[in-house]
């Protein structure tokens, strides 16, 4: 009997042992797993992070983060919300489990006094629950939810929102990284405001660097770069185009009589004029001071004439007059300073003649039609 015994107590410790190790490899296949899924969760962080610091488009990096979320974590829906400088929440981009990302219908669809409005406001530095909650942030609330912020200078820009986790609860791995790609989200978006208030600044800097102070319209400096661009398309495609300089006469008596206030009020009339009686295609421009620019673009003798005629009936409605000197290309110039030395002697033998008419160039001895 002792040997029996013995060989039956040695059975159950070898079987203990071996529901040990079962144990012991189901928890080390059970952390495998994990570090599987971190791992995987590590890699598509930092695929997306790679890629959103390769754009500086806003909306191509919040939609490459929403689809982010959904491979690393596996929620089936996730939602940026927008924080607007009043503090307003407004829904603006969702992302389904498909990766598929769609701009919101409603940007109000959420609960009001939520923990959506703790997070927006810096109260909560991240939050999280379950649809049975009462200050959930959606009516909608799938299973179990999450919500961290998008914070940039200390300012909460946005608001990122997961629900619909693959298991009942989400994991605290689940929440940092969820983090993770809310604050790389927000250098991103950042960095691509910055990029954009910065571009702007600078398209507005060109702009009013191009453009006559008083008058609104194209100044010296960008009436040479349209000319260049017009001579070049007009050589290439031989066609003629006529060159005017046209002076508000008599604005010395406008001032005098009214000061400079009244003056500059004519001058603005006579570029509004000048634009609302252009073609498509004109150049107008601010030469300088009482001297304006019209390049009437793949316009002949006969056509330019009607055109002048029609310009200088407006000014007459309009209570102005104008001495207007013109030069055609090629005929009188091919350049920019031959043509406006050829429009500039037609301009002095129009005012010669009295003011209010214009001239062609016809070299020194310049004659033409006038319109009084």
């Amino acid at each position: 009997m002792g040997p029996n015994l013995s060989l039956g107590g040695d059975t159950a410790e070898l079987t203990l042992e071996i529901e040990r190790l079962k144990t012991r490899i189901a928890s080390l296949e059970a952390e495998r797993d994990e570090y599987a899924q971190q791992n995987n969760e590590l890699f598509v962080l930092q695929q997306v992070f790679s890629t959103i610091n390769s754009t500086l488009d806003i909306n191509d990096i919040l939609s490459m983060v929403l689809r982010g979320v959904v491979e690393a974590l596996k929620f089936k829906r996730v939602i940026l919300f927008d924080v607007l400088p009043d503090s307003q929440i407004v829904r603006r981009l969702e992302c389904d489990a498909t990766g598929q990302v769609t701009h919101t219908v409603d940007p109000r669809d959420y609960r009001a006094g939520s923990t959506l409005y703790d997070v927006a406001h810096g109260d909560l530095q991240l939050a999280y629950g379950s649809a049975a909650d009462s200050d959930k942030p959606l009516d909608d609330t799938r299973g179990s939810y999450c919500l961290a912020p998008l914070v940039a200078r200390d300012v909460v820009r946005g608001l990122l929102y997961a629900d619909d986790p693959p298991a009942v609860d989400i994991s605290e791995n689940q929440l940092r990284v969820l983090l993770d790609f809310s604050s790389q989200a927000a250098i991103a978006v950042e960095n691509a405001r910055l990029y954009e208030e910065t571009r702007r600044l600078l398209e507005e800097t060109q702009r009013l660097a191009l453009t006559d102070s008083l008058t609104g319209i194209p100044n010296r400096r960008a009436l040479t770069e349209m000319l260049d661009r017009e001579l070049h398309t007009s050589e290439r495609y031989d066609t003629p185009f006529a060159f005017l300089i046209l002076d508000l006469d008599d604005l010395k008596k406008i001032n005098d009589s009214g000061g400079h206030s009244l003056g500059d009020l004519a001058l603005k009339r006579f570029a509004q004029v000048l634009k609302k009686n252009a073609r498509k295609g004109d150049i107008i421009a601010r030469y300088a001071g009482d001297e304006f620019v019209l390049v009437m673009a793949q316009s002949d003798r006969l056509q330019t004439e009607h055109g002048v005629e029609r310009i200088l009936a407006a000014l007459r409605r309009n209570g102005l007059a104008s001495s207007i000197g013109v030069a055609m290309f090629p005929t009188d110039g091919t350049d920019g300073h031959t043509l406006f030395f050829s429009a500039d002697e037609a301009l002095y033998q129009a005012k010669q003649a009295g003011k209010n008419q214009y001239r062609f160039f016809l070299g020194k001895a310049a004659s033409g039609s006038s319109t009084a």
